[in-house]
């Protein structure tokens, strides 16, 4: 069994469950059903049982929580984003104001324009509501990263009918991606032990170190693509080539129907309940 793409790509140890052995159909139709389920929620309560289902399914499928503590802080940024544009730059009045502060007023012949800073129970809801939002979709793109592999997904395409063309193009990229990563860390090693301090330096510093390492990078990204060109010409295998054979049959199991109706039924009971007003 391979190893999933988050594995590949951030080094985190998925452990071996049983939502790993699942059909690949499968694990790519849970985080997408969730998706579909959160595009159609609109209140706390639709939102925070999406995040909560969303967390539980990366417990089952053996992903740990503690892997995104690298990205932290870009969620904490951009939630204080959500949290400036609808104080600032956005006026959601409620039934409860908690508070108004004026922060401009020019006034002119025709009127008067008033920048204010509001925070009400209903900015206060949209502010939660969009974060847990944006944690959820991290949430569930985790999940599919964490799930499915490289080869699983070249073996989806090819069950499904895909041609052989796109199958490869997709086989090729994720084999480019796994690539470039161990390009990047191969080059952060060799400017570490020549004594750059990347983890250590400022803002300004780390980008200027990693601006340097994309020359030696670019230039590793056309040799491998390079050699990839002559391993394909080598084995006779064009964009127009036709294949027939499968190496590779999944087998689907009652738990993968079981898997399948609960992601379906989720987001249809979903927009359903929200349509007639009984999921809040």
């Amino acid at each position: 069994m391979s190893s999933p793409v988050l594995s590949e790509l951030a080094g985190v140890r998925v452990g071996r469950t049983r939502y790993q052995r699942l059909h690949v159909v499968t694990k790519l139709l849970v985080p997408l059903s969730i998706s579909a389920a959160l595009a159609c929620a609109r209140g706390l309560a639709a939102t925070a049982s999406l995040l909560a289902i969303s967390a539980a399914m990366n417990l089952v499928a053996g992903i740990p929580l503690r892997a995104l503590k690298k990205y932290v802080v870009v969620v904490a940024s951009i939630m204080v984003f959500i949290a400036l544009s609808f104080s600032l730059f956005t006026y959601v009045p409620g039934r409860v104001t908690l508070l108004e502060l004026t922060i401009l007023r020019v006034e002119a012949e025709r009127g008067c324009v008033e920048w204010k800073l509001m925070v009400s129970d209903r900015s206060l809801e949209y502010m939660a509501l969009f974060s847990m939002r944006i944690v959820t979709m991290v949430l569930t793109a985790t999940l599919l990263l964490g799930s499915v592999s490289d080869r699983e997904v070249v073996w989806g395409l090819r069950g499904v009918g895909a041609p052989y063309a796109l199958c490869m193009f997709v086989a090729l990229l994720f084999r480019g991606i796994s690539f470039f990563v161990s390009d990047f860390v191969t080059v952060r090693d060799a400017m570490q032990v020549r004594g750059v301090e990347i983890e250590r330096g400022s803002l300004r510093e780390r980008f200027s170190a990693y601006s340097q390492a994309l020359v030696p990078l670019i230039m590793l990204m056309v040799r491998r693509s390079y050699e990839m060109s002559l391993a394909l010409e080598a084995r006779g295998l064009r964009l127009t080539s036709r294949f027939s054979g499968r190496y590779h049959a999944a087998r689907a199991t009652k738990l993968d129907a079981a898997a399948i109706a609960a992601s379906l039924a989720l987001p249809v009971l979903l927009c359903c309940g929200a349509s007639l007003g009984v999921v809040p």
